[in-house]
């Protein structure tokens, strides 16, 4: 293993020089880009956050009636209460996190980080149609922007990404 000059530059965060000109480096890229573990880490900060966010959001949703839960052990956990849902999703992200941080320098664990915010990502992005299919429900002018939501979901569901 060859350790360069821009190398060494590049691991302290100075700038580097080369045949193109002088290119300074944020911090931030560095220690991403330092190692997968760092990766791993970030993209596992993603997953928890969105997995915050779907589980405030399929809680708050199903109280309102808005949501009848497709999985059918969260559904029945939120017969019994919302705070076993929270407990139950927390422990799923959790313990495939702490596998994933345990692997983290291997290149499946960073796959597989990648692969839940990607799932997470479209699950976020069904919250904000179902908001907006609610928000359309709730306005004056519902048989216009009904159309457009049909339309609209319309799209979404001939699209590549919910083929199935």
């Amino acid at each position: 293993m060859t350790d360069t000059v821009a190398d060494r530059a590049f691991a302290a965060g100075a700038t580097v020089a080369s045949d193109a000109g002088t290119v300074t480096i944020p911090r931030i890229y560095q220690w991403l880009a330092a190692s997968r573990a760092h990766r791993v880490l970030c993209l596992l900060f993603g997953v928890w956050l969105i997995n915050a966010f779907d589980t405030a959001l399929t809680v708050t949703a199903h109280s309102d009636g808005l949501l009848e839960e497709s999985n059918p052990i969260a559904a029945r956990l939120l017969l019994h209460s919302p705070t076993a849902v929270v407990i139950y999703k927390l422990a799923l992200v959790g313990f495939s996190s702490v596998v994933l941080v345990i692997y983290r320098r291997r290149l499946l664990a960073e796959l597989a980080a990648g692969g839940m915010l990607f799932i997470y990502t479209v699950v976020a992005i069904q919250w904000r149609l179902c908001y907006e299919v609610y928000a359309l429900t709730r306005c004056s002018d519902f048989s216009e922007r009904a159309l457009n939501a049909i339309d609209l979901t319309h799209l979404i569901r001939t699209s590549w990404l919910f083929e199935g």
